[in-house]
C-alpha cells in the first residue's frame, strides 16, 4: 500500500518536549510500511520526497530549519506529515557546524502549516484516550504522558483523553487535512504529548505511533452528508447527498460509501454506494422509507479498498410546524427575567455550530452537532444561547416572493430550534448585524451612497418582510426572544464601531432637517445660539448639511463645527430608537409576544446608540457586550442598565492581543481571571446573567479548543450555570440603591466623550472601590426615571439640559443631597446658563492649569492631580472666595460643590474619601461593611427582598476577602486568586444560600 515513508533521523539531533527514541523503536512501529531513514542532507537531496506517502519526525517540538525549505516544497505539493511529540514545530533547531542549536520557542515554522500557537493543558487522571467518534482506527492505546498540550489553528482531533464524564479534555492526537488551498492533499498529524519516559517504546506507544503514521500515509480526505432540509414533515422524505473530496485521488479507483439511517431507537434504513471519482465524488443517497416523528441521524463511512478513510454524522428532525410551540416561556419580571413565571438568571453563550460553516443558516447545517452541543451544553450549566444572522439576509431571500427567507433557511431554524427546545435552552435570536443590510453583496463592493438602512422606505421594507418571515415561522416558540441587531451603529453601513457616523443620503439629510426643526421648535436663532453662528450663516434648516465625519471627533482648535456633533449623536438615538419602535411593532402585528432586545456591545454605554435611550423604545431587556474594553467592566454593567429594565452582559470574554511579533498574550488560562472577572460582573448591580462569545471550536474566546475538546471553561460555566439556578428565586425584584449616578450624556454625546466617560468610570471605581458603597445610573435624558436617592452623584458633567437639571434639582429639595464636581452651569452645548447664580453658587468658569493642586475639604485637605493633556483641555469652576468646596442647602437637601472635577483628577482615593463624605451627609446606609483597604478587591452588592447578592472581583495581587453582611450581620471570610472572581448570595439570615468560585474559609 505504501510506495515510500522517510524518516528524518540524523545524529546528535536534539529531541525537545518529548521523550528520545530509539532508532529501533521506530522502526518497529513502521514496519512493513517501507521507511527508509534519512539525515538532513539526504533530506534537502534534490528529488529526496518526491512521490513519497509520508515524512516523520520524530523529533518533538524540533522544527529542523536545514531541511525547511524541502520540508515545505513538499508539504505545498500535497505531501504529508507526522510529528511525534512535543508542541509540533515550536522550536527551531539549527546545524551549527557538528553540532545543533535550539532557538527559541516561536511559532515561526508551525505558523506555516496553520498551527498558530500552543500551550500546556491538564488532564486528571483517570483520562481514557478513545479516538475521534465512528473513527474505525483498531484498538486504542493507552496514553501515558507527563505533559498533554493543546494546538490551535487549522485542525482536528483524531483521538482525544475524556474525563469521568465522558468530555474531551485533550487532543494527543491531532490533524490537519488540507482538502484546498496551497498544501491541497497534505495531511499533518501529530502526537502532541511529552510521554512519560518508555513510552514510546511501550505496546501502547507502537500502536500509537503505527495507527498514527498510517492515518497521515492516506492523505487528506473530506467526507460531508448534506440535508437538503434539516427539519421535515411527516410523509416528507430526506433528500441526502453526499460528498467526497480527495485531492491526491488519480481517479481511477472507486471508492465505497456505506450510509445509515438512525432513529433515536435504532437502525431505520442503510445503503452502500460506489463513489466512481473520489477526487469530488457528489453521490445521491437513496433513503425512500416513511419516517415518524422524532430525530434522525444520517452516518457516512468512506473507505478505499477495505481501508477506513472517512467519516461523517448529520442528523434531521421529522416533526409537524406546532411541535415547536412548547417550552418554557421566557418573561419580563421588571429588572429581571422570568422562565415559567419564575426569576431566571441566564447563563449561557452565543452559538451557531462547532463546525465552521457560516453565522446564520443559510446553507447546508448539520442537526446531529446541534443536538450533541446543545446536550452537552445542558450538562454544563447553559440555559441561553445567542444565534441568528450575521451575514447578509439577501443570500437567502432574493428568491422567495415577497422578500421573506427562503424554506431551507426556515426548516435549519427550526431543526436549531428544536434541538433547543429539548434541551431546555432559550434561544435569542438575532435577526440583523452592525447594520441591517439589504442585499447579497457586501457593502464595500457597491458604489455611490447607499440606501439607508434605517431611514429608507424601501430598504425597511426589506428588512421587515425578512424579519416578520422569521417570526412568524416561531413566534409561537415560548423559549425565542428575538434580538433585533446585533452591535448595531447609526447609520453608515460601510463605518460601525467607530461611533454614529452619517451616511449622507438624502433621507438622511430630510430626516435630520426634520430633527433640527423639531428640536429647536422652528426657532433658527435658538440653534443659531446653541452652534455659535450667525443666523445668516445658517440659512435655513434646509439648508444644514449633516456633519463631516472630522466634525464628530474633538481636536484641539480649528473646527468650530465640533459643536454640531451632540445634535447629530442625540439624532442618531433618536432615529434607531424609532427603527426600534417599527420594528417591535411589526413583531407584534404577527401575534408574537416573545421577549425583543437589541444586543449592543460597549457602544451602547460608550460612543453609538445608547441602551438608555432605545431602552425606552419597546424593548424587553438589553444587553452588553463586554468584548474589547477590559478595565471598567462593573461601569459597563452599571451604564448599561436601564431603571426598570432587564439587562444581560452578552457577547463576553477576552480578545485576542498579540505581542509585536505575532505571540500570543492570551489562552484559556493567561486569560481565564480576565474571562470570571466578565462572567461574574454579568450578576452585579442589578444585571441578569452573563453570555460568552462563543460556543465553537474557537482558538481565543471559543469554548471549545480547535482541536474540539474542551477547554477548562466548560466546567466554570457549569458550576456558574448551577448558581444561577439556585440564586435566581431570590430575584423577585430588586431594593434600589440609595445612591444614584446622573450620566451626563450631553458631555458623553460631544466630542468630549472620552472626558465624560473617564469621569463616570472614576466614578463608580472610587464609589465601590473606596467608599465602598454601590449605586445605579440614570441617564440626563432620562431624568424620569431618577427615582427617590438618597444621593445623587453628578461626576464632572460641565453641562446639562435644563429639564435634567430641574429633574435633579427637585429630588434635592425634596430631601437629596446632590455631590456635583467641576463647572455645571453649562446647558447642553456647554453654554452658561446662571443656574448656578440662581441657586446661590457664585463660581467662574476658568482653565484648569494648575497640575497640582492643594485643596481643603471638610474631612481634611487633599492634593488633588492633573497629568497629561488635562491642564491643557479641561475647565474648573473658582468660588468668589477662592475655597476648593461649598456646601448649600436647597429645600429639605443640600448641594455638594467641588469646583475642581476631582473625578478627573489622577488620584481615586481623593475621590472616594469626597464620596464617603457624601455618604455619610446623606446618611445612606452600607449594605456591608469591611476592614479592607485594598480598592483592587471590588464589592458590588445587589439587594434583593430576602436576600443580597455579592460579585466580589479581584485586580489585585491579594487574596484574602472579609466582609459583614449587614441585614443579617454575618461576617464572610474568603480567598480569591488574583484577578479572579466569585459570587455569593446571603440570605436575610445570614445563610449562604448559593456561591461560585468562593473559597470560604
Amino acid at each position: 500500500m505504501f510506495g515510500k515513508i522517510l524518516v528524518l533521523w540524523q545524529p546528535g539531533f536534539p529531541t525537545v518536549g518529548s521523550e528520545p527514541m530509539d532508532r529501533a523503536v521506530l522502526a518497529r512501529a513502521l514496519d512493513g510500511m517501507n521507511a527508509s531513514f534519512v539525515d538532513l542532507k539526504g533530506l534537502k537531496a534534490a528529488g529526496a520526497l518526491d512521490h513519497a506517502d509520508l515524512l516523520v519526525l520524530p523529533y518533538g517540538s524540533a522544527a529542523p530549519v536545514d531541511a525547511w525549505s524541502a520540508i515545505e516544497h513538499y508539504l505545498h505539493s500535497g505531501g504529508n506529515l507526522l510529528i511525534v511529540g512535543g508542541q509540533p514545530l515550536q522550536v527551531p533547531v539549527v546545524q551549527a557546524g557538528e553540532n545543533f542549536e535550539q532557538l527559541r520557542a516561536q511559532n515561526s515554522y508551525a505558523g506555516e502549516v496553520g498551527f498558530r500557537n500552543t500551550y500546556e493543558v491538564p488532564v486528571a487522571a483517570g483520562a481514557q484516550f478513545k479516538w475521534r467518534d465512528g473513527y474505525a482506527l483498531g484498538a486504542a492505546p493507552k496514553i501515558r504522558a507527563r505533559k498533554f498540550f493543546a494546538v490551535e489553528g487549522h485542525l482536528d482531533g483524531l483521538g482525544y483523553m475524556a474525563d469521568k464524564d465522558g468530555l474531551l479534555v485533550a487532543a494527543p492526537v491531532i490533524v490537519d487535512d488540507h482538502v484546498e488551498g496551497a498544501m491541497s492533499g497534505s495531511r499533518i498529524v501529530a502526537l502532541d504529548i511529552e510521554p512519560e519516559a518508555g513510552y514510546w517504546g511501550s505496546d501502547d506507544g507502537i500502536a500509537l505511533m503505527r495507527t498514527a503514521a498510517h492515518y497521515a500515509a492516506q492523505g487528506a480526505v473530506s467526507l460531508n452528508v448534506e440535508t437538503l432540509f434539516a427539519t421535515l414533515r411527516p410523509g416528507e422524505l430526506p433528500v441526502i447527498t453526499a460528498h467526497v473530496r480527495e485531492p491526491r485521488s488519480s481517479g481511477s479507483g472507486a471508492g465505497e460509501l456505506k450510509v445509515t439511517l438512525n432513529s433515536e431507537q435504532g437502525s431505520v434504513d442503510s445503503v452502500t454506494v460506489a463513489v466512481a471519482h473520489p477526487a469530488a465524488g457528489d453521490v445521491a443517497i437513496p433513503f425512500h422509507k416513511a419516517l415518524s416523528p422524532g430525530f434522525y441521524t444520517v452516518t457516512a463511512t468512506y473507505g478505499e479498498a477495505g481501508q477506513f478513510r472517512a467519516y461523517y454524522q448529520n442528523g434531521f428532525w421529522v416533526e409537524d410546524a406546532s411541535a415547536i410551540a412548547t417550552g418554557e416561556r421566557v418573561t419580563a419580571n421588571g429588572d429581571f427575567l422570568a422562565r415559567d413565571g419564575a426569576p431566571y438568571f441566564p447563563v449561557g453563550t452565543n452559538y451557531f455550530s462547532t463546525e465552521g460553516n457560516g453565522w446564520d443558516f443559510s446553507g447546508p447545517r448539520n442537526a446531529a452537532v446541534w443536538e450533541h452541543d446543545f446536550a452537552e451544553m445542558e450538562q454544563h450549566g447553559v440555559t441561553f444561547v445567542r444565534t441568528g444572522v450575521w451575514m447578509h439576509f439577501g443570500r437567502f431571500t432574493q428568491e422567495t416572493a415577497g422578500g421573506g427567507a427562503n424554506e431551507r433557511f426556515l426548516r435549519n431554524v427550526e431543526a436549531f430550534m428544536l434541538c433547543a427546545q429539548r434541551h431546555h435552552i432559550v434561544v435569542n435570536f438575532t435577526l440583523f448585524a452592525m447594520s441591517p443590510r439589504a442585499g447579497d453583496r457586501e457593502w464595500g463592493e457597491q458604489e455611490g451612497t447607499l440606501p439607508n438602512p434605517y431611514l429608507d422606505a424601501e430598504a425597511l421594507k426589506e428588512e421587515q418582510a425578512y424579519a416578520r418571515s422569521v417570526v412568524e415561522r416561531f413566534k409561537d416558540a415560548p423559549f425565542v426572544t428575538w434580538d433585533l441587531i446585533n452591535e448595531p451603529s447609526f447609520s453608515n453601513p460601510r463605518v460601525i464601531f467607530k461611533g454614529n457616523v452619517p451616511n449622507g443620503d438624502g433621507v438622511e439629510v430630510a430626516a435630520w432637517h426634520k430633527w433640527l426643526r423639531e428640536k429647536y421648535s422652528g426657532d433658527l436663532r435658538a440653534l443659531a445660539d446653541a452652534w455659535s453662528l450667525s443666523v445668516v450663516k445658517l440659512g435655513s434648516f434646509d439648508d444644514i448639511p449633516l456633519p463631516a465625519q472630522a466634525d464628530l471627533s474633538g481636536e484641539r482648535y480649528g473646527n468650530s463645527r465640533e459643536i454640531r456633533a451632540l445634535d447629530y449623536n442625540l439624532f442618531a438615538q433618536d432615529m434607531f430608537s424609532n427603527w426600534v419602535k417599527k420594528m417591535v411593532v411589526m413583531i407584534r402585528s404577527t401575534g408574537s409576544t416573545q421577549l425583543i432586545n437589541v444586543g449592543q456591545d460597549e457602544g451602547g454605554v460608550t460612543d453609538r446608540v445608547l441602551n438608555q435611550f432605545y431602552g425606552g423604545a419597546g424593548v424587553s431587556f438589553t444587553t452588553n457586550h463586554t468584548y474589547w474594553q477590559d478595565d471598567a467592566l462593573l461601569w459597563d454593567s452599571i451604564a448599561a442598565k436601564r431603571p426598570g429594565l432587564a439587562n444581560i452582559t452578552g457577547e463576553t470574554g477576552f480578545q485576542p492581543v498579540w505581542y509585536p511579533d505575532g505571540t500570543w498574550r492570551y489562552n484559556e488560562f493567561t486569560g481565564l481571571g480576565l474571562t470570571l472577572r466578565k462572567w461574574a460582573l454579568g450578576f452585579a448591580a442589578g444585571s441578569s446573567g452573563a453570555v460568552q462569545w462563543d460556543w465553537a471550536r474557537e482558538a481565543d474566546f471559543g469554548m471549545k479548543r480547535s482541536d474540539g475538546s474542551s477547554k477548562t471553561w466548560e466546567n466554570q460555566m457549569r458550576a456558574l450555570g448551577e448558581f444561577a439556578k439556585k440564586a435566581a428565586p431570590a430575584a423577585t425584584s430588586l431594593i434600589e440603591s440609595e445612591v444614584a449616578i446622573v450620566l451626563p450624556q450631553s458631555l458623553q454625546l460631544s466630542v468630549e466623550n472620552h472626558v465624560a466617560l473617564e469621569a463616570q468610570q472614576n466614578a463608580v471605581r472610587a464609589l465601590y472601590g473606596y467608599a465602598r458603597s454601590q449605586a445605579y445610573a440614570v441617564g440626563e435624558y432620562q431624568i424620569e426615571l431618577l427615582g427617590h436617592p438618597k444621593l445623587i452623584l453628578l461626576p464632572a458633567p460641565m453641562g446639562m439640559t435644563e429639564k435634567a437639571w430641574q429633574g435633579i434639582l427637585d429630588r434635592v429639595k425634596a430631601g437629596a443631597t446632590l455631590l456635583v464636581t467641576g463647572p455645571f452651569d453649562g446647558d447642553a452645548h456647554l453654554h452658561a446658563t446662571g443656574r448656578a447664580q440662581a441657586l446661590g453658587i457664585s463660581y467662574s468658569n476658568v482653565p484648569l492649569t494648575i497640575r497640582e493642586q492643594l485643596v481643603k475639604f471638610p474631612w481634611r485637605e487633599e492634593r488633588v492631580s492633573f497629568g497629561g493633556m488635562k491642564t491643557t483641555t479641561l475647565t474648573q469652576g473658582e468660588l468668589a472666595d477662592g475655597t476648593g468646596w461649598m456646601e448649600k442647602k436647597i429645600g429639605s437637601g443640600r448641594i455638594l460643590f467641588s469646583p475642581v472635577p476631582l473625578e478627573l483628577s489622577d488620584d481615586l482615593e481623593v475621590v472616594g474619601s469626597a464620596y464617603e463624605y457624601a455618604l455619610k451627609a446623606a446618611d445612606v446606609a452600607p449594605v456591608y461593611s469591611t476592614a479592607l483597604t485594598d480598592p483592587g478587591i471590588l464589592i458590588a452588592p445587589t439587594v434583593f427582598p430576602k436576600a443580597t447578592m455579592y460579585v466580589i472581583t479581584s485586580e489585585s495581587n491579594q487574596g484574602q476577602v472579609t466582609f459583614t453582611d449587614v441585614r443579617s450581620g454575618k461576617t464572610f471570610r474568603g480567598m480569591l486568586d488574583p484577578g479572579s472572581a466569585a459570587i455569593v448570595l446571603v440570605g436575610t439570615n445570614g445563610n449562604l444560600n448559593a456561591s461560585w468560585n468562593w473559597s470560604a474559609q
